[in-house]
């Protein structure tokens, strides 16, 4: 038996023994009724506070096999940190991955096409399409279908920063990658790996999620109970995002205007041309948006570098998060803010002449 069919079966005995929650209190709550009804007299106080905790255990057990049904068959996305069992599922439902390990329905070959224009994006979960069931949706996917004179490769994975980025493209290059065009695509935390205390909470988060018991093991309501109780308690990552105030400013900023050159000028050594995208923190927009100042830093210092920055704060920054992002736990953009965001980038390349011939 494969283990997939061994992990049906545990999953349908689990299951089972859910339901018989909900069945066992109910009839132990319809005898306890039946002797109250035979017995003369008044009910004891102990007798009275036996019937109320029968009766809050059927309820609770009619709330947990409801929540059970729901998150294991009904209720498919995904969460911020990919550690929950439901978002565990999305992944093997959805996400396939090509030699590279990047996420994509095509292979990518070392040596560009002699009659086509490579266009390499290099980024992390926002570029990947975390949260996006249909990698046609991607806004790297739309370019594609676009314009089928380029080649569209995505070189993007889960949970990169600048570090392991510049890393990946010089490991990549290093083995006889070709490059035409490279687009960055830059997220605000992209400075986190700079941060250890940022990696570190997320890191124990993750820990603790892939420690499952075996109630959370066989029990998706369970398992995300525990993941969105574990995030709530966790200090540093309900203000996770306040580090993008320290990161763009004074010493750490410095370091990483270095790591961002580092990589346009690898580019450009290898006869590529660097260009970036810039994403907000859909999240948390608003009129009031608080990272405004990173984005100004950044067009700053792409301009003095002259490489070409389309920062996609204009294109979002009237819309509500809701609408854009994959759900209230998870703040990927969902598939409009991948159309819109494909948009905003197809017009970037055409002003910038960039991919121009």
């Amino acid at each position: 038996m494969s283990a997939s069919a061994i992990q049906s079966v545990i999953d349908s005995v689990a299951l089972g023994m859910f339901l018989l929650l909900p069945l066992a209190s109910g009839m132990a709550l319809v005898l306890f009724g039946r002797d109250v009804k035979r017995r003369s007299g008044p009910i004891t106080r102990g007798r009275l506070i036996a019937g109320n905790v029968l009766g809050v255990l059927f309820l609770l057990s009619l709330l947990f096999i409801g929540g059970e049904a729901y998150y294991r068959f009904f209720y498919d996305t995904t969460d911020a940190m990919a550690c929950t069992k439901v978002c565990e599922r999305w992944a093997e439902r959805y996400w396939r991955g090509n030699a590279l390990e990047c996420r994509d329905d095509r292979e990518y070959p070392m040596s560009c096409a002699p009659d086509k224009r490579r266009v390499s994006f290099i980024g992390d979960s926002f570029t990947t399409g975390h949260g996006i069931k249909n990698i046609q949706d991607r806004f790297a996917n739309r370019l594609r279908r676009l314009h089928p004179e380029w080649e569209v490769h995505v070189l993007a994975r889960n949970g990169l920063d600048t570090g392991p980025e510049l890393a990946g493209l010089e490991q990549l290059l290093a083995r006889g990658y070709q490059i035409n065009e490279v687009v960055l695509v830059y997220c605000l935390n992209d400075v986190a790996d700079m941060m250890p205390e940022q990696r570190e909470v997320i890191a124990r988060i993750q820990a603790q999620a892939g420690h499952r018991g075996w109630l959370r093991e066989n029990s998706y309501f369970a398992d995300i109970l525990y993941h969105r109780y574990l995030v709530m308690r966790e200090p540093h990552l309900k203000d996770y995002y306040s580090f993008v105030r320290r990161a763009y400013q004074g010493p750490l900023w410095e370091r990483q205007k270095q790591r961002l050159q580092r990589m346009k000028e690898l580019v450009q050594s290898h006869g590529g041309h660097f260009s970036v995208v810039t994403f907000p923190f859909l999240h948390v927009l608003g009129p009031n948006y608080e990272y405004r100042f990173a984005h100004e830093e950044l067009d700053q210092f792409w301009r003095e570098q002259k490489v070409p920055h389309l920062d996609l704060l204009p294109v979002f920054k009237d819309l509500p998060p809701s609408r854009i992002t994959v759900n209230r736990f998870d703040p990927h953009p969902n598939e409009y803010a991948n159309q819109l965001a494909a948009r905003a980038i197809d017009e970037f390349f055409h002003r910038t002449t960039a991919l121009q011939r």
